[in-house]
């Protein structure tokens, strides 16, 4: 056994391994209780062993009011997050404050229940969530399990890192990282001079994930969780089941060479896909990525679907052509492969084309 001197306490090694485990997790304030020492005595263990300690214990004025402010709103561990404390020092801070705090991976009681079928469709999402105490996020989710119909809409309806990290299965530093580095719009919101977090609209969010749909993955994501779902969705849930997307997964070097030598022979990236057990959207990415974009055909968007499908009755393929940055020959090949292919002819007065 070690023991080391804090001010006017001597430390197990016991202890000290406990304090080093929880750092983050617990607050000093709590550590003290548990040990019978002061606050100090806590943070000088930590700080031998190289850690980051508070400069007080105390709160300020305005992180008394940012606590006030996001209570209404937000679970306690995005709280934490966004006031960089730990859970522990929110939960007792409100306890002292007589703050109830939204936990919404509490049970939902059948009382709740009815009174979210009742309020359902009547007042805003926002509204509901304050009443009930629960994250906008929240009321969403048992509101779509619960099938009660559309969601509400309003401007102030946004979503955090968090709820996205729920809601998608991926983790807060892809979305932190890559997806901003793809476009991802999320927006600081501020709350007082010294404390802000990121949001994003849904309607931002839904964009993002039309055009990037290799970044995730459908099959974790519940039916009708984004609201109603357009078709683009439900085409990546088709596609996602048959081909088996392996978006996180690590190219090496022996699959580079393998996907680059059976494009060498004449494979399309379909057919690649297939034989390397990865997505037609993968192999696209890497093919290109190694220089292979002027040989290789485009991969289509899901926008660029979606205006074929509004106009291929009403526009001839060549002016769908212009309007895509595609050629006619390609136009015609997908609205075959979409089922929605029209005879064309020739037009009698100047030889152009013409859907019939």
């Amino acid at each position: 056994m070690i023991a080391i001197k804090g001010n006017k306490r001597e430390f197990t090694e016991a202890e000290i391994h406990y304090i080093i485990s929880n750092w983050g997790k617990e607050s000093p304030h709590s550590m003290k209780k548990k040990f019978n020492c002061t606050w100090y005595a806590v943070c000088k263990i930590a700080e031998k062993h190289g850690l980051e300690i508070p400069t007080s214990n105390e709160w300020t004025d305005e992180e008394i009011e940012t606590l006030k402010i996001l209570s209404d709103k937000y679970h306690y561990s995005e709280i934490a997050k966004i006031m960089n404390k730990t859970e522990n020092a929110i939960y007792i801070k409100a306890r002292r404050l007589g703050i109830t705090l939204i936990q919404d991976r509490r049970k939902w009681t059948e009382e709740e229940e009815t009174l979210l079928s009742d309020l359902w469709g009547t007042k805003s999402i926002e509204t509901i969530a304050k009443t009930m105490k629960r994250t906008v996020f929240s009321i969403k989710v048992k509101a779509v399990r619960m099938g009660l119909g559309p969601m509400v809409r309003n401007n102030y309806d946004l979503i955090t890192v968090s709820d996205m990290c729920d809601l998608l299965n991926v983790t807060r530093d892809r979305i932190t990282t890559t997806w901003i580095d793809l476009g991802l719009n999320l927006k600081k919101k501020k709350l007082t001079n010294n404390t802000a977090y990121y949001v994003i609209t849904w309607n931002d969010l839904m964009v993002f994930l039309e055009n990037n749909q290799n970044e995730w993955d459908s099959r974790y994501v519940e039916k009708n969780m984004l609201g109603t779902e357009p078709e683009w969705l439900k085409e990546k849930r088709d596609r996602d089941l048959k081909e088996n997307p392996l978006w996180y997964r690590k190219w090496n070097e022996e699959e580079i060479k393998q996907a680059e030598n059976l494009f060498k022979s004449g494979k399309n990236y379909l057919e690649i896909a297939k034989i390397i057990n990865r997505s037609e959207w993968a192999v696209a990415n890497l093919l290109r990525n190694m220089g292979y974009s002027s040989m290789l055909p485009q991969f289509w968007k899901g926008k660029e679907l979606k205006y074929l499908r509004e106009n291929y009755e009403n526009m001839t393929y060549s002016e769908i052509a212009e309007a895509l940055g595609r050629t006619t020959k390609a136009i015609g090949a997908k609205a075959e492969e979409l089922g929605y292919q029209k005879r064309l002819t020739k037009s009698k007065n100047n030889g152009g084309e013409s859907n019939d």
